[in-house]
């Protein structure tokens, strides 16, 4: 009886083995990256050593190694998506809310609608994606999303186009 029980349970814990295993090589994907010290030089003098990572024939360093190594001050504004290594520019541009309420006002966005910023565009502007939730299923809860527009607001000027 002893060994049916132990049979048992090893099998069980084999078999969860591989089922999370399966569920994990499901939604992940690998990918190889080198972390490694290197040193900072700014015109030839060295200013510092981080620890960087590689991936993909690109290199990452901290953003605060790299200002500290300019001897320039790093400052965030999280509103409008920006670093500023040095002084931030005279002219910031409009925030992220700013933004969605000029396309909100716009194209004249029904209240059941959400409007989020996706992304920055290569050009630094805000990248909105205006949509629904529709909720097929009452019971279940399941459903999809139902996308009114994709825009982009110029971060600057306030203009909008429609990327449709």
């Amino acid at each position: 009886m002893k060994d049916k029980t132990k049979g048992l349970i090893i099998g069980l814990v084999i078999g969860a083995a591989f089922a999370g295993t399966t569920v994990y090589a499901d939604y992940s994907m690998k990918i190889t990256s080198t972390f490694k010290e290197m040193n900072i030089f700014v015109d030839g003098i060295r200013k510092s050593t981080q620890e960087v990572i590689i991936y993909n024939g690109v290199t990452y360093a901290p953003i605060r190694a790299l200002s500290t190594a300019l001897d320039k001050p790093l400052n965030a504004d999280f509103t409008r998506s920006d670093l500023y290594i040095g002084k931030a520019p005279a002219i910031k541009g409009i925030t992220s809310d700013q933004a969605i309420q000029l396309v909100k006002k716009q194209y004249k966005v029904p209240s059941s609608y959400k409007i989020n910023l996706d992304h920055l565009d290569e050009d630094g502007n805000y990248v909105i994606q205006v949509f629904e939730i529709v909720i097929d299923n009452t019971k279940t809860g399941e459903g999809h999303t139902a996308t009114f527009g994709w825009y982009t607001v110029d971060k600057y000027s306030g203009k909008i186009k429609s990327m449709f």
